[in-house]
């Protein structure tokens, strides 16, 4: 029998920044479609010279990078949805907090995904003929932290 699971019941949470402090509790991100990532690649350094052996370049590992989170949301303007909140309210105007935020992914199987990082892009698509969404990307800083199953 094949293993594996289904994604929805995923979330998508943030620890909320009050001062520049943060505040114990996490918020959860609404109206999530789909999340990407993170993606994890590492540089490869090249460390070729005249004498490598068969003309073949060599290399050795370089610095990683944790990658990107991406989401995509159901629109949802009032007061109190997630592209107001995203932009200028609860969340801290997400464009201008300078400071990494916690980010959490938690999967329906309970295995979770713990990050820092800042959010790099906000947009929009508004097709006229299918739903508004809301797009969001996450650049991430540092160790992400993966829990697999408790």
């Amino acid at each position: 029998m094949s293993d594996g699971i289904h994604g929805h019941g995923t979330t998508l949470r943030v620890k909320l920044l009050t001062n520049t402090t943060a505040v114990s509790n996490y918020t959860t991100i609404g109206n999530v479609t789909t999340i990407t990532g993170p993606g994890q690649a590492r540089d490869p350094i090249d460390i070729s010279t005249m004498d490598s052996t068969s003309k073949f370049r060599e290399f050795i590992p370089g610095m990683s990078d944790a990658g990107e989170i991406t989401c995509e949301l159901n629109y949802d303007g009032s007061a109190a949805g997630t592209a107001n909140e995203l932009l200028k309210g609860t969340y801290c105007g997400m464009m201008s907090t300078v400071t990494d935020l916690d980010w959490t992914i938690t999967l329906p199987d309970t295995s979770k995904y713990s990050c820092n990082g800042f959010v790099t892009g906000l947009g929009h698509a508004i097709p006229f003929d299918d739903k508004v969404t809301q797009s969001l990307t996450i650049k991430l800083s540092g160790v992400p932290t993966y829990t697999d199953v408790a």
